[in-house]
């Protein structure tokens, strides 16, 4: 695929075939890349569109000098933001495992799938996330005026940011792929990035040092955000831990059980029609 779209992403087709060889870590980025391209262009576009109202409500409160106002906007705004972000984990964890589908067909169905269930996780993701820039933007502006917030301070807030990141990168792919309580997700998400400690700090340091150019770049980074913006980081930290959450949970097993017996069904009631 192209890096912009074309017609065959809104229509059904088939994908990759079935016994093509994964490769990985570099090879498998590019790979991904190179056939995607396109399905994850579009999800980035609407991502960027989604979390347009919530950057809009929080900026308001960041001119008001108000982190009260910062963080109710944010929750507002999360409840849309929320859905795409998991669309936009769905494009990306389809690829990573070879899915069949053209991107409009499937991302369409995901999204309404996934809607309520990512509406919880996007208010707490929205909600953190402005708190952890205004943090950083707090302790910069005071060392910007001769002022040190001290050691402890910025340890917290260099915490703050890796822990809270190690988190939603486990959180957010089982928002899309399992069908769970939110407060399983979170204990399942810590347990996760616990046992899995080294792809849980990689993942982390990866969205920590993208957004964080992206927003020293700024205005330049509102361009960065429509071409690289969500899709990239959230490949390369999906391709991190994707191995541990398929090991854990059989993911790609629970999938293949789940189409045959849907293919099943159909032969069923086909046969059915042809006895008729």
């Amino acid at each position: 695929m192209s890096l912009f779209p074309s017609a065959n992403d809104f229509k059904s087709g088939p994908g990759v075939e079935k016994d093509a060889p994964r490769k990985t870590g570099v090879g498998r980025f590019f790979e991904l890349v190179g056939r995607d391209m396109s399905g994850m262009f579009l999800a980035n576009l609407l991502t960027c569109l989604g979390f347009l109202p919530v950057i809009c409500l929080v900026y308001i409160g960041f001119l008001m000098n108000s982190l009260p106002v910062m963080v109710l906007s944010a929750a507002v705004g999360g409840i849309l933001a929320g859905p795409v972000l998991a669309g936009m984990y769905d494009t990306v964890l389809r690829a990573l495992r070879d899915e069949a589908g053209y991107w409009w067909t499937t991302y369409r169905k995901a999204f309404k799938q996934n809607f309520k269930a990512s509406i919880l996780p996007g208010l707490l993701y929205c909600v953190v996330v402005t708190v952890q820039i205004f943090l950083v933007y707090f302790c910069f502006n005071l060392l910007y005026h001769g002022t040190n917030v001290g050691v402890g301070m910025w340890v917290a807030t260099v915490l703050n940011l890796v822990i809270f990141h190690m988190l939603f990168s486990y959180m957010w792919p089982q928002v899309v792929l399992l069908d769970q309580p939110f407060g399983q997700t979170l204990k399942n998400s810590v347990n996760c990035m616990i046992a899995f400690l080294p792809h849980a700090l990689a993942a982390s340091l990866v969205t920590v040092l993208f957004w964080g150019l992206v927003i020293l770049c700024m205005p330049l980074g509102l361009l960065l955000m429509l071409v690289f913006g969500f899709w990239f980081q959230v490949e390369i930290t999906s391709q991190i831990v994707y191995g541990d959450l398929d090991r854990v949970f059989r993911i790609e097993e629970n999938i293949r059980r789940l189409h045959d017996a849907e293919y099943e069904a159909e032969m069923a009631e086909e046969r059915s029609d042809d006895e008729e």
